[in-house]
């Protein structure tokens, strides 16, 4: 056999794990029923077909009457109001994998994405366990975790967990992938930074814990600043592609691409913001938002999204107000803080605390049903795409999610708090013999704490920037908690192989 054959070989194999691994995911998405969609889904999917039809590989925009034309013309002005949050590049990925292959392609992708990485921790954690103890481990995890779910939604929110892993194999076990291999994953870290603004925020205080890491690790200046770099890298990279690809938009339309007020939602809904606007009213019409003080403008969602005369704001406005809406956000959040600190503080810890323990399955697994039958939503593209994964019969209640929300809150927050207290176990446990042992000997353990404690420090940062900035909602936080699970299966392996073994991990440089 000759060294270019035995290479393919391995790699044929290590693929065709990774492809397993990817398929033991979607086997809990297939027993549970197929793909799911969100009402932001069809915005990343109308954007990746513009995108792709902008630049000739999409299909031909459809002949329109001149009315028509001229109302595209209207609501892509108003779309420039809403669509700085929304990433051309899922946009892209979801148009063109669904496309050559409906949902189920756009979930295996993502499901590969994941396997790929667990596979590749597993193999730099625990070199010496054997390959198929990882795609058991994968099996534990999407068995006891939400993690299928998101990876089988058409939305952006798996990649909160990948960019948490791909950030701990770059910075704890940097040394030990290949040169290809580091590469791959800064590149796929980069993709999950750039797909939705949140990874990018919590990213951002979790690489400063892995410095801290580093250290403790004493990796050495010159390979912790290399490491440190890469992520940063990919941070600013990702943030420089959804600037170029606003920037060509402004270029295009001569408009910026704008975000909706979310602070403004978000500090109204909490309260403080809508004692402020009360108080600054008082003084003057010195806020557009004074226009609808009468509102209840305490539920963020309404603020934002709702269309009813008695709740809506933002999606009522026309594009002036909704311009003045979002520049004057600044100034109305540095009141409310000035205004209302305390309350506002308070607030906001207490939206931390909730999206914590936020962590069952909703809007993955809601009934298609409303996007199949609502007057508006039946006339998007959430219709065919639904058709192309199910068949929901003549009535469209023929495909519900076998799992509810119930027996997800029950089911999935039991094995949390299981493995959730298995994790601090295994950990203090590990620390134990670290301490009654010293020396480079328990090296792999002391790598193998920090991986415990970015996954646990990637959970909790993801919970405040979601909850303080957004709101608390279960999707934010049920989207990342399997990196508990898998962080507990990766300790309690480390110990049942030393149990058995002894020390049967050799210490790398």
């Amino acid at each position: 056999m000759t060294k270019a054959s035995g290479r393919a070989i391995v790699l044929v194999k290590w693929w065709s794990a990774v492809l397993a691994g990817a398929l033991l995911i979607l086997a809990v998405v297939a027993v549970n029923g197929h793909p799911t969609v969100f009402t932001d889904t069809d915005d990343y999917y109308a954007l990746g077909k513009e995108l792709m039809t902008d630049i000739g590989l999409g299909p031909p925009p459809p002949e329109l009457s001149d009315a028509d034309v001229a109302q595209a013309k209207i609501d892509r002005h108003m779309g420039l109001t809403q669509m700085a949050s929304r990433s051309a590049i899922y946009s892209v990925f979801l148009y063109v994998t669904e496309s050559a292959g409906t949902l189920w392609l756009v979930a295996l992708a993502q499901a590969s994405a994941v396997s790929w990485l667990v596979l590749l921790l597993w193999r730099t954690a625990l070199p010496a366990e054997p390959r198929w103890s990882a795609l058991v481990a994968l099996t534990v995890i999407a068995v006891v975790s939400p993690l299928p779910f998101f990876a089988a939604f058409a939305m952006p929110d798996i990649f909160a967990g990948v960019v948490v892993v791909a950030a701990v194999l770059i910075l704890v076990y940097g040394d030990r992938l290949g040169r290809w291999e580091r590469r791959a994953v800064g590149a796929l870290l980069t993709i999950a930074l750039a797909v939705h603004t949140s990874h990018i925020l919590f990213m951002v205080p979790l690489l400063g814990i892995g410095g801290l890491m580093l250290i403790w690790l004493k990796a050495g200046r010159r390979a912790a600043a290399g490491r440190l770099t890469s992520v940063g890298v990919a941070i600013v990279v990702a943030l420089a592609a959804n600037s170029l690809y606003g920037a060509v938009v402004r270029l295009e339309t001569g408009e910026p691409l704008r975000n909706q007020p979310f602070l403004t939602a978000r500090l109204l809904a909490d309260g403080p913001g809508r004692t402020y606007l009360r108080h600054a009213c008082a003084k003057g019409n010195v806020y557009t938002l004074c226009g609808y003080k009468a509102k209840p403008l305490s539920n963020s969602e309404d603020v934002l999204w709702s269309d009813l005369p008695k709740n809506g704001v933002f999606m009522l406005a026309d594009y002036k107000t909704r311009v003045e809406l979002e520049e004057q956000e600044p100034r109305f959040v540095l009141g409310t803080l000035a205004y209302a600190p305390g309350a506002q503080l308070a607030a906001s810890l207490k939206n931390w605390g909730q999206q914590l323990i936020l962590i069952f399955v909703e809007d993955p697994i809601r009934n298609p049903h409303f996007y199949l039958t609502d007057p508006y939503w039946r006339q998007t593209n959430l219709p065919p795409v639904i058709e192309r994964v199910a068949d929901c019969g003549k009535n469209f209640k023929g495909c519900p999610s076998r799992l509810t929300m119930a027996q997800s809150r029950s089911w999935h927050g039991a094995w949390l708090i299981a493995a959730a207290a298995a994790l601090a176990l295994a950990a203090t446990v590990i620390r134990q013999r670290m301490t009654a042992q010293p020396g480079a000997a328990r090296g792999d353990d002391r790598r193998l704490l920090a991986v415990a404690i970015m996954f646990a420090a990637g959970v909790i940062l993801n919970a405040a920037v979601c909850g303080i900035l957004s709101g608390p909602f279960p999707r934010y936080q049920s989207r990342i908690v399997w990196l508990i699970p898998a962080g507990a299966v990766l300790l309690l392996t480390r110990l049942r192989r030393e149990r058995r073994h002894g020390d049967g991990i050799a210490t790398l440089a």
